[in-house]
This record gives structure tokens, C-alpha cells and sequence, in this order.
């Protein structure tokens, strides 16, 4: 499902060892010793007792983050003074917990008893339609959604969750009139278009699906996975062109979809792909300081995490740091040799310090790490045309447009470099290809009417 992205960057569902493994009970104090206690007489379905899953699996700081969230739900439920509202919140806390280390049935369980306590509250059958789809049972969600809209009707990321879980089921005509419904409240809504698209296009209405597709990419350009789709509305209409050039840009980004409700319920777990995938969202941001700082907290989880010190090191890039860059890439390298992006990456820092020689050497790790890495491919063909290692440079541009024949840039340096060598007759042929499959590029017919 497309919007399942934007519930990964959402809750952060990471756990440091293999979370969720084991469904089997640990026993802890019953929170509903005291039942009955509260003033405002909850039904006996929001009290009943809970017992936390088996938390052997996981971390030991997720551990106490999930006991300190149940203790303080039992505390509650003990204290004859708590309002409903409160004991809610403290079922709800837990749930977030359980839902982002992947106990999905005891997270449900949580959202269960907050919104019988809180029924006009459409906060907890929402995540617990979350929590639902990420166990896998798409009708049992498609109901927890009905229900947030029959409590909150506008609510148009619920709509959105909807639909697509209509179009999962294959309730097309539901999805439809659902998405409809979000256009009404949000025209230029990139989820909605999306979902609307989609749908014209499971009906086979081709035309409307390419009015609903364009527009969602006007309105979110990097949403890539809309491009699939568009292409395939495009095939449908007849315009094979199109289709074909899009084809060769699918991707998996989904649009954005701003989701109040379920922001609220973000929670980061204490291991270390939990703050990493924190501070991948603020390299999306841009929040470069925020994004060294979370990647530093989760080494403090993992300090082995090769992963957390490459994109450390990336973020520390970005910030201006070259040289604590360059120091945790070579940190990574020594633990990792075969790490490519790592070779990559300080290659590119010693390239831009001009330690062409060393940027050179790093440049071919990458690319005998990850032969398949048009990247690295490129940068090493630059660098070696750069060194006058015109012959090496060629046949690295000719792998790079091997892997990539969409870059551009790998067909220009190869042209330049047959050039250089005087090899006219190979460079007319490279560029007559280059030309047939990027057609508007000035720079490329330059160096063709050079060929000649």
C-alpha cells in the first residue's frame, strides 16, 4: 500500500533485536486492581486486565521504556481520583509503545480500552486502524476507519487511509466515493488526486485517471510513485510516448500526507535504528545539527551500527563538517572495508579538498565494493579523465551508461574522453546513441557536431 510509507516515517517501528519475535505473556501487576475505583464508573471492558507480551525479544532500553508506560497505566487505573480522560491517555501512551515495537494485537488491545473510555475521541480508533494495518487485516482496519469518520467526518487523512484500504480490498466504487469525498474537503490534496487516480484507473477510465495522476505530481513532483500509475493511465490513453519516458522514473516515495492524529502518536524507541530513522527525517528536513545529534544518540544504542555512523557522517557533510566527515567515513571503512557509499562518500569529501590521488583510490573501492553502482561508476570515470587516464576513463563511462543509460552526464564525459583520444569514429557512434536517448540535451549535440 502506497500510504503505508508515510506510516513507516510516522511511528517509528525499529527495534534494536529482532522486536516482536515472541507473542508469549510476561505477567506484571494487574492494572485493574483497582477497578471500580474511578468516580466516573468506566465499563468494566475499559479496566479489564492486561498483561504485557514477552519483551525478551527486545531491547533492553525498549524494555523499560514499555514497563514505565504500563506501570503508569496501572497507577492510574489504582488511583480512585483519575479521570477517564487520564486513563485513557496512559492506555493510549502504552499503545503507541507496543504499536512502534510491533506488539500490533496488545497495541490494539491499548486503543480499545481508551476509546471505551473516551468514545467521542476519534484519536483511538484511528490508531487503532493503524495498528490494524500493520498486522495485515485490511478489513478489520477498513471498519476502525468507518468508525473515525463517523466521529470525525472531516477528517481527511482518515478518508485517505480509507480509500486505499478500499482499493487493497478491491472495493473500487468505496474507494472511489471516498476519495471523492477528501477532493471535496481538499482539492489539491496529492493523497487524494493519488487515490483518485488509482481508482479511475482500476475502472479503466483512462482519461480521468491521467487528470488525477498530473495533477498529484504538480502538486507533490516528488512523490515518484505516482509515476507508475500515470504511466500506465498514459498506455491506457493511447500515449505511449509518455508512458515509456515515466517508466524510467518509477519510484517509491509516496505523496506527503500531513496526519495530525498520528503524528501526535509518534513515539522513538531507545535502540538505534529508532534514532536513526529519526534523523533520516531530519535529513529530509534538512535539520542537519538535528539529524547528527539523533544518529549520535543511537551509536550511544549501537555504537557498531556501520549504518548510523555512515549517515552521521553524511549529515556532518551537509552541516559544513568535512572534517568529522571524513574521520567517521574512515571509522566505517575500518569496520566495514566493503562498505561502498562509505567509500563513495569520502571520496567525494578528499575530491573536494582536491586529494584527487586519494579520492581517486576511494573511488575504485566503491566501485569494487558495488560493481553496479552507477555513482561510483561516474565519479570514477571523471577522476580518471580528470588524471589524464583517458582509455580507463572510457571504459568506465561505457559500464556507468550500461547500468544508467537515462544519466546524462555519463554519455557527455564518454564523449569528451573518445575525443580527447582522438577516437572520432567511436565518439560519432557513442553520441548518436547518447542523442537517440536524450534528444534535448544542447551539450550532446555540441559534441557531435564535433564528431564530424
Amino acid at each position: 500500500m502506497a500510504r503505508e510509507q508515510v506510516l513507516a516515517g510516522a511511528l517509528v517501528a525499529s527495534l534494536a533485536s529482532g522486536a516482536g519475535c515472541s507473542r508469549q505473556s510476561e505477567q506484571t501487576t494487574p492494572p485493574a486492581a483497582a477497578a471500580g475505583a474511578s468516580t466516573s464508573a468506566p465499563t468494566p471492558e475499559s479496566v479489564v486486565q492486561l498483561t504485557l507480551p514477552d519483551l525478551t525479544s527486545v531491547a533492553p532500553p525498549v524494555q523499560k521504556q514499555i514497563r514505565g508506560a504500563n506501570e503508569a497505566l496501572s497507577r492510574s487505573l489504582a488511583d480512585g481520583s483519575a479521570s477517564d480522560l487520564a486513563r485513557a491517555q496512559r492506555y493510549g501512551e502504552l499503545g503507541n509503545l507496543l504499536l512502534a515495537a510491533t506488539f500490533f494485537d496488545e497495541a490494539i488491545l491499548c486503543y480499545r480500552h481508551a476509546e471505551a473510555l473516551q468514545p467521542g475521541d476519534a484519536r483511538w480508533s484511528y490508531l487503532r486502524a493503524h495498528a490494524t494495518l500493520r498486522k495485515g487485516d485490511r478489513a478489520a482496519a477498513a471498519q476502525a476507519l468507518e468508525h473515525t469518520l463517523s466521529v470525525q467526518p472531516d477528517y481527511v487523512p482518515a478518508l485517505i487511509w480509507l480509500g486505499d484500504t478500499y482499493l487493497d480490498l478491491g472495493q473500487v466504487d468505496q474507494a472511489q466515493a471516498v476519495f471523492s469525498r477528501a477532493l471535496t474537503r481538499q482539492p489539491n490534496s496529492a493523497p487524494a488526486l493519488f487515490g483518485a487516480g488509482r481508482a479511475a484507473l482500476a475502472h479503466r477510465s483512462y482519461d480521468e485517471a491521467v487528470r488525477h495522476l498530473e495533477q498529484a505530481l504538480r502538486v507533490d513532483p516528488r512523490a515518484t510513485v505516482i509515476h507508475y500509475p500515470l504511466a500506465m493511465a498514459y498506455r491506457g490513453a493511447g500515449q505511449r510516448e509518455k508512458a515509456d519516458a515515466l517508466l524510467q522514473r518509477r519510484g517509491t516515495t509516496a505523496p506527503d500526507l500531513p496526519d495530525p492524529m498520528l503524528q501526535e502518536a509518534d513515539v522513538v524507541l531507545d535502540s538505534g535504528v529508532a534514532h536513526e530513522a529519526l534523523g533520516m527525517q531530519a535529513l529530509r528536513r534538512q535539520d542537519w545539527a538535528g539529524a547528527i545529534q539523533a544518529f549520535k544518540r543511537g551509536l550511544e544504542f549501537a555504537p557498531d551500527d556501520a549504518s548510523l555512523r555512515y549517515w552521521m557522517a553524511t549529515a556532518m557533510i551537509a552541516s559544513g563538517d568535512a572534517a568529522g566527515a571524513e574521520r567517521e567515513f574512515r571509522a566505517v571503512i575500518r569496520a566495514n572495508p566493503d562498505f561502498a557509499n562509505a567509500h563513495f562518500s569520502l571520496g567525494a569529501v578528499l575530491d573536494r579538498q582536491g586529494r584527487k590521488i586519494d579520492a581517486l583510490r576511494e573511488y575504485e573501492a566503491a566501485v569494487k565494493a558495488a560493481p553496479t553502482m552507477p555513482d561510483a561508476r561516474l565519479r570514477l570515470a571523471d577522476t580518471l579523465r580528470a588524471q589524464g587516464q583517458l582509455a580507463n576513463a572510457v571504459t568506465q563511462y561505457e559500464e556507468a551508461v550500461r547500468l544508467d543509460p537515462t544519466r546524462p552526464e555519463g554519455w557527455v564525459g564518454g564523449g569528451q574522453a573518445l575525443l580527447a583520444l582522438g577516437r572520432t569514429d567511436a565518439a560519432r557512434e557513442w553520441l548518436a546513441r547518447a542523442r537517440r536517448i536524450h534528444p534535448d540535451r544542447a551539450d550532446l549535440a555540441q559534441l557531435e557536431a564535433q564528431s564530424r
